[in-house]
């Protein structure tokens, strides 16, 4: 069985590394496992659509935006709050009509779209009208925080329990525009995927590997400490005070009672309906869950 992840290998991955290294995937019947770690964001569900894996883990935002019928969502494992991440100074420079460049690793014209949604509603509450026009997309990898230090004014798409514990490591000035603040639904998390043609053969596997997640989360509510030191011995990395603040930040987003239910995430759906960036259907959104 193989699994590909949507980022380079970090705590929000904790418990499938759990689910290795404590043997819940073989005591469960998976045996053969392997962890793949992708050199583009959408990589894993490409590859999940080819038939040449049987897992991904990814935004339920790519649900819609990338929406396609083999898609079949497991749950969603982790959720935590995010969206753009954006130097106080460079809304300043927003606010008089200036331009800004972001920062994501999820450059098309869907998700830059939706990034600019997010600013535009979190500077309408602040009662500041944003142009399209003032804002750049420039596709970047994964390190946002990195690249705002060399000189983007916003990082999109970004997890507080990463990159705005990072942020808050480097005393960068930044404003948070999350679901709270900006107003929309949150799509900051990450579902289990596999494909609805694996699913309908193997049943019995994909449930096995979900009880294994759902164990390593509950051993990661129980025994966070050892949880993180079998992290770093699994990066085959030294502690650090950044990464033991991101790792006590994520443990608490995990949600062990997951379940393939379209019912939680219609409203994103919808917020994605509203501004335009689909016409998905909730039928066809449905498809892609059990229940």
């Amino acid at each position: 069985m193989k699994l590909a992840i949507e980022w380079f290998l970090n705590p929000d991955h904790l418990p499938i590394i759990i689910a290795q290294e404590k043997r819940y995937l073989k005591d469960n019947g998976i045996s053969n496992f392997e962890l793949i770690v992708p050199t583009d964001h959408y990589d894993g569900l490409q590859d999940l659509i080819e038939g040449n894996i049987q897992l991904a883990t990814n935004e339920p935002l790519h649900l819609i935006e990338q929406h396609h019928p083999e898609f079949l969502s497991l749950g969603t494992y982790f959720e935590t709050k995010g969206g753009v991440l954006m130097k106080t100074a460079s809304f300043e420079l927003l606010k008089n009509g200036g331009t800004i460049q972001v920062a994501t690793p999820v450059s098309n014209d869907k998700t830059n779209g939706i990034g600019l949604e997010i600013i535009k509603r979190y500077a309408a509450k602040q009662g500041v009208t944003v142009e399209a026009s003032q804002v750049e997309f420039v596709a970047k990898d994964f390190y946002l925080v990195k690249h705002m230090n060399e000189g983007a004014d916003a990082g999109w798409l970004y997890f507080y329990n990463f990159e705005g514990v990072e942020a808050e490591h480097e005393n960068l000035e930044v404003i948070h525009m999350d679901a709270d603040s900006a107003g929309f639904a949150n799509f900051c998390a990450l579902d289990l995927f596999t494909s609805q043609t694996y699913y309908e053969k193997h049943p019995e596997k994909i449930d096995a590997f979900v009880k294994a997640i759902q164990k390593a989360i509950e051993f990661i509510e129980t025994h966070p400490e050892e949880a993180f030191k079998i992290y770093y011995t699994y990066i085959n990395e030294e502690s650090s005070p950044l990464m033991d603040d991101i790792l006590k930040a994520t443990a608490r987003c995990f949600h062990k009672d997951f379940k393939s239910s379209a019912e939680k995430e219609l409203p994103i759906l919808h917020f994605f309906n509203e501004i335009g960036i689909t016409n998905l259907s909730e039928d066809k959104f449905k498809n892609a869950f059990l229940n």
